[in-house]
């Protein structure tokens, strides 16, 4: 008596279909969060610097800062000419430009090159190298950051 081979019912493939579907849903979650993770990693690039002093002698630092990541970027503190000056309010650069910082405790001369960094509060540095220059005004403060007082 021959033996009838049968296929699989409509239960075993609805089974092996749910099977396969919590996998791929699960390597897709694990896929999306890794990427995501990643991109909310924040740095910061200084692709601009340049120290003005004006006539009265405040000293002001114009750096063009790109944020890295999707995140706004928080900075800790600005080093310049082995002073540091700690950032508490308007540390947030939200977006590319340039900012302005007061530098009223740093000491410097036309004529010089400077390296400095940006400590950002994730422990993170960003160093960028910056000219001083004459200037006639006070920069544009409408982006401005970190003040020394």
């Amino acid at each position: 008596m021959p033996t009838k081979t049968r296929g699989m019912t409509s239960l075993e493939i609805a089974i092996i279909v749910a099977i396969v579907l919590v996998i791929a849903i699960a390597v897709g979650w694990y896929l999306y969060t890794t990427f995501a993770a990643a991109g909310q990693q924040t740095g910061l690039t200084a692709t601009k610097a340049t120290i003005y002093v004006t006539k009265d002698g405040n000293v002001y630092l114009n750096v063009t800062l790109v944020p890295q990541g999707a995140a706004q970027v928080a900075i800790s503190s600005i080093e310049v000419a082995g002073v540091s000056i700690p950032c508490t309010s308007s540390n947030l650069v939200k977006a590319p430009g340039e900012y302005v910082i007061e530098l009223s405790s740093v000491s410097v001369s036309v004529g010089q090159v400077l390296t400095g960094r940006i400590v950002l509060a994730s422990g993170a540095i960003s160093p960028f190298t910056a000219t001083v220059v004459a200037a006639d005004h006070v920069p544009s403060t409408e982006n401005k950051l970190c003040s020394s007082q």
